[in-house]
C-alpha cells in the first residue's frame, strides 16, 4: 500500500538545523546545519530520507526508510546514522498520528545493560516545514529529547 499523500508530497530537498541533545534538554546542545533529501521509492510504497549533519567538526550522515500499511495501520522504518548507530540498522514500528506525524520506535543494545529505546517522529509542520524529532528511552521508560532537526524546503 502507498504512503499517505501528505508524506509523499514531502519529496525534494530540505535544509535546516539539527540540534543534538547530549543529556536530554537539561544537558549540552550541539547545533549544526543539516540537509535532507526525501524521495519516493517502490511506487510510493516507501519514503527514503537521507540527511547530513556535523558533530563538532566531523561530518555525519543518516538514512531513514519509511513504510506504511493502510490495512493494519502499521508504520515501519529502518534507520541508520553514522554517529548514532555504529553501522547497525535499527528496525522500528509505529503509526501515523493525527495525519501529520509518522512515529516509530525501536531498540538498541547497550551491553552489558538492558536495551534502550529510540523513538523517531517525522512531523509535518506546514507546507514548507518539517521536523525530525528523536527521543532516547531508558530501560526504565524515561524519555529524553535526543535530536530535533527542523527543515524548510530548499529553493
Amino acid at each position: 500500500m502507498a504512503l499517505p499523500a501528505q508524506f509523499t508530497a514531502l519529496s525534494g530537498e530540505w535544509k535546516g538545523t539539527k540540534s543534538l541533545y547530549l543529556n536530554g534538554e537539561s544537558g549540552p546542545v550541539r547545533e549544526s546545519g543539516s540537509r535532507l533529501t526525501i524521495a519516493r521509492a517502490a511506487r510510493d510504497c516507501y519514503l527514503m530520507l537521507a540527511y547530513t549533519w556535523k558533530f563538532e567538526a566531523d561530518p555525519h550522515e543518516g538514512i531513514l526508510l519509511l513504510g506504511y500499511d493502510e490495512t493494519s495501520r502499521a508504520a515501519t522504518a529502518a534507520w541508520g546514522d553514522s554517529w548514532h548507530m555504529s553501522r547497525k540498522i535499527m528496525h522500528c514500528a509505529g503509526t501515523i498520528a493525527g495525519g501529520n506525524t509518522f512515529t516509530v520506535a525501536g531498540h538498541y543494545e547497550v551491553p552489558p545493560d538492558p536495551d534502550w529505546g529510540w523513538r523517531i517522529a517525522l512531523e509535518i509542520r506546514g507546507e514548507n516545514s518539517i521536523a525530525l524529532v528523536m527521543h532516547n528511552i531508558s530501560p526504565a521508560g524515561q524519555e529524553d529529547l535526543a535530536v530535533r532537526a527542523v527543515f524548510a524546503r530548499a529553493g
